[in-house]
């Protein structure tokens, strides 16, 4: 039996991915930014367990060499993955093919932008910078 909800609108979507509808493009994009940041994640995992290894193996050659694989292989993953942001709209473009909307690294990173501060729930409103800082407020506080 499917029941109808309403719920309050203060502002906040209540979407799976936070966003109310979402096209093929902004679908795209989403997927892009999500697999980006995975991998940039993962690099950076593998990258510290090949440095964990290094120092484990006590510079031992038979130990060494995997850890410095698996370092070199990460290092590469993260040449390749970087060089296709920055490379596939240039060639896409090259091609004809309209990748504005869900292919420029502008937009790719501030999709991951956006992506991070809702999963580690940081509010653009929250931050104290040093812009809003009030001498009054200081004052007040001490």
């Amino acid at each position: 039996m499917l029941v109808d909800s309403i719920y309050a609108d203060n502002g906040a979507t209540t979407s799976i991915f936070w966003w109310n509808t979402m096209d093929l493009w902004e679908f795209l994009l989403l997927t892009i930014s999500i697999l980006i940041l995975f991998a940039s994640v993962t690099t950076v995992l593998f990258i510290l367990r090949g440095w964990v290894l290094v120092i484990l193996s006590w510079w031992k050659d038979d130990k060494i060499k995997p850890a410095i694989n698996t370092i070199r292989y990460a290092f590469f993953g993260l040449v390749v993955m970087v060089a296709t942001i920055f490379l596939f709209p240039i060639l896409a473009r090259l091609l004809g093919l309209d990748v504005q909307k869900y292919a420029e690294p502008k937009a790719i990173f501030s999709k991951i932008e956006e992506i991070w501060k809702k999963i580690f729930w940081i509010s653009n409103s929250n931050v104290n910078s040093i812009d809003n800082f009030q001498e009054d407020d200081f004052i007040n506080s001490l």
